[in-house]
């Protein structure tokens, strides 16, 4: 009996203890905790939800902190800005902040950025009473006829002898109209002549409403524009800026802003502008829009700044907000800022709205399974679900900015159980899934162990065979030689004979050490064959010459049929190899009288090969061994057709190794048929 290695039983030791027995535990307390997985649920969204709601507070708190910081980084960058609007031509690109639209910087009470905005801001003069007269209708009538121009320009003429005679009024609209008939001629210089008198005559600058005055700006720069003359429009446009900016009262900020904006804009369009003055003016517009837009928030809004500026209390991370229907502004002063320093800013509702919920979006989503909602000051819904009918266990106000309610809900205990029923389902499956595997892991471990014992004793079986097999020849050889040496045999009929048994065992022995070392040859793979097209056919005519005298010796019949021109590619040792090893069992197992038959074809694109025997044949539960290395049917000992169990080995191998398809037919006392496809070449 052959046993198991040491190895094999240390491995199955380790395996028995290392594994199964600690997976044996371990699924015992796996199923008691899934029994009291409803228990652990609840307990886990009790943990959870307080674990949630501080996470949420916390999350709130940075974001809200992180705002507060870059707002105060911002209002220190527009502290070092300069002082005087003309020369933010060389300022460095403003610091924007996700969330504020706008910030205000003040000093002791005084304001220090936008510097502009302390003006004394004037509503837009109501000029509803300077109604045309009917003699200016009649002549705007006429001007927009093409065919009446010349005539309406030489009565807007006349008109200007009479203006010692008319209304402040009437002299403007008359002017406004010689401008617009020069303009539409293409009189440029006429045009910006007579601009240049509404310009330069405050007494009749003071009768142009605001937007009017900026259309003047805007239409005396534009013809320079047209004139290519850039570098005089360039100096109007800083021209009509400085007269902005030294103005004690600023009227209708929207049409100045629009008039800039147009002119820096077509500035920075000029092709010949230096690459310096292009800067300039880049960070000159961005500036000056900016004030502008600060300015127009401040005046509108400058009964709400005033109550921020003027309530003392401060709370203790220096942070006051204020709202007023559609605008949210906070105040931060001391500790976030040293000093009488205060900060006034503006929040962009939407974009702060947008940075506080992505926050929020991206804690929750760690938090699937907890219900929870966020809504605003109108109960709209921005976060969450609100469940039915659920209990409300925690409802809290997260943001200062708003009026923001954050609220954690009972979980419905259907709810818990379902969750549980999918978690206890998940584990017994996790259970189910290592057990199998451990159980199939036992099996193929013992299947393992079975097949090396088998093949231990297949190996035994080979190494007893092979010591057959060597010592009978060997017997024999050596006994008629030492007969033959020392001059027993006298006879030369007996000479021949026993020199012809010395040469049949040394063949059989030739052939024996040949299965062994073809063997041996076939287990380096294809790397040990020498590829070559050769005629299958001319390979095993050459093997059935050789052994054809010990089937007809034994008394057995051959039918052959070689078929010329069967080609394939392949190592000829190899193939003669299996071809000698089919031919050679067929003699081996059958009886006489019997009959062999030996066939080489071509069909379709494959090379058959078949032999076929009335032999012993081989039964149907040891037909899928009889190709493994060293299987012999029957025991080896007992059997008295002796062999190396290689041969069927050395054919499967030869097989595989040339791609090619080997089929057994075989019935016990019926002899069997061995046929191999190879792939033909041309």
């Amino acid at each position: 009996m052959v046993r198991v290695s040491r190895n094999n039983l240390l491995f199955f030791a380790l395996f028995a203890g290392g594994i199964v027995l600690p997976t044996a535990i371990l699924s015992l307390l796996s199923f008691r905790n899934i029994q009291n997985e409803i228990f652990l649920a609840q307990k886990n969204f009790d943990e959870s939800k307080a674990a949630f709601q501080k996470e949420i507070e916390e999350t709130l708190s940075k974001e809200q902190e992180r705002i507060y910081q870059e707002t105060k980084a911002a209002s220190l960058f527009l502290y070092e800005l300069p002082k005087s609007l003309l020369e933010f031509g060389n300022a460095a690109t403003f610091k924007d902040v996700k969330g504020i639209e706008a910030i205000f910087l003040y000093n002791d009470g005084q304001l220090v950025y936008p510097d502009i905005s302390s003006r004394h801001f004037n509503k837009t003069t109501d000029f509803s009473n300077t109604v045309p007269s009917p003699s200016e209708r009649q002549l705007f009538w006429q001007e927009n006829n093409p065919d009446n121009q010349q005539n309406t320009l030489l009565s807007r003429s006349f008109k200007m002898l009479q203006a010692p005679f008319e209304t402040k009024n009437e002299q403007v609209q008359n002017m406004l109209g010689l401008i617009r008939i020069s303009y539409k001629q293409k009189d440029y210089d006429e045009a910006l002549r007579l601009l240049s008198i509404l310009e330069t005559h405050p007494h009749l600058q003071g009768y142009l409403h605001a937007d009017i005055t900026r259309a003047v700006n805007l239409l005396h720069f534009e013809i320079l524009v047209k004139q290519k003359k850039h570098q005089e429009a360039e100096d109007y446009c800083l021209s009509v800026l400085s007269q902005f900016l030294q103005s004690p009262n600023i009227e209708n900020i929207p049409s100045a802003k629009f008039f800039f904006e147009e002119a820096f804009t077509q500035i920075l369009s000029f092709e010949k502008l230096t690459q310096e003055k292009r800067e300039a003016f880049w960070n000159l517009r961005a500036n000056f829009n900016r004030q502008l837009g600060y300015m127009d928030i401040l005046a509108k809004h400058r009964e709400l700044f005033n109550e921020l500026l003027d309530n003392e209390y401060t709370s203790k991370d220096g942070i006051l907000f204020r709202n007023d229907d559609d605008i949210t502004l906070f105040k931060m002063t001391y500790p976030l800022l040293s000093g009488n320093q205060i900060v006034i800013a503006k929040l962009d509702n939407e974009a702060f709205r947008e940075r506080i919920l992505d926050k929020l979006k991206a804690t929750a989503l760690s938090w699937k399974n907890i219900p929870y909602s966020v809504t605003n000051e109108k109960d709209s819904l921005l976060l969450g679900s609100i469940p039915d009918s659920a209990k409300v266990l925690t409802q809290i106000s997260i943001t200062d900015a708003y009026d923001w309610e954050f609220a954690l809900y009972e979980k419905d205990v259907k709810e818990i159980r379902k969750e549980s029923r999918q978690r206890m389902f998940l584990m017994y499956g996790l259970l189910s899934f290592s057990l199998i595997t451990v159980i199939l892991g036992s099996f193929f471990m013992l299947r393992f162990i079975t097949q090396e014992r088998k093949l231990l004793a297949m190996k035994a079986n080979f190494l007893s065979s092979v010591s057959h097999e060597l010592k009978t020849p060997l017997t024999s050889i050596k006994m008629f030689a030492e007969m033959m040496a020392r001059g027993r045999v006298q006879k030369t009929e007996k000479v021949q004979e026993y020199s012809a048994l010395i040469g049949k065992e040394s063949t059989r022995l030739e052939n024996l050490i040949g299965a062994i070392l073809n063997y041996t040859r076939m287990e380096h793979g294809k790397g040990a064959f020498k590829w070559e097209r050769l005629d299958f056919s001319a390979c095993v005519q050459k093997v059935y010459d050789a052994v054809e005298d010990i089937g007809i010796e034994k008394g057995l019949e051959f039918h052959t049929h070689f078929e010329p021109n069967t080609f394939v590619m392949g190592d000829h040792t190899a193939l003669y190899s299996l071809a000698q090893n089919l031919i050679e069992n067929a003699i081996k197992y059958t009886n006489a009288p019997g009959d062999i038959t030996i066939n080489v074809y071509n069909e379709d694109e494959h090379v058959v090969f078949s032999v076929s025997d009335t032999g012993v044949g081989i039964p149907a539960s040891e037909q899928k061994n009889i190709f493994n290395d060293f299987y012999r049917v029957g025991d080896e000992m007992t059997r008295s057709t002796k062999g190396s169990g290689l041969g069927l080995a050395i054919v499967k191998r030869v097989a595989e190794t040339h791609k090619a398809t080997i089929s057994l037919s075989s019935k016990p006392g019926k002899g069997s048929t061995f046929t191999i496809r190879f792939k033909k070449v041309e």
